[in-house]
């Protein structure tokens, strides 16, 4: 398993993290994350699916960090 990461290049849309086997079933709990939530207000996520978002993958025992700027 991996984690894979999607990041806005910008402020106030949601981060997406996921562990999973590949890329395609990360993806898609992604879309079904969305899919549930698409009513909610607090649930900003208006570019996903677009090169808004990067994605960075994940191996086993690799740290993940963020800035948080």
């Amino acid at each position: 398993m991996k984690l894979y990461a999607w990041r806005p290049q910008g402020h106030g849309e949601l981060e997406f993290y996921v562990l999973a086997d590949n890329e395609e079933e990360a993806r898609q709990a992604v879309d079904d994350i969305i899919e549930k939530n698409k009513d909610s207000m607090d649930f900003n996520s208006k570019y996903w699916g677009t090169d808004y978002y990067e994605l960075t993958v994940y191996d086993t025992l690799e740290v993940a960090t963020n800035y948080n700027d």
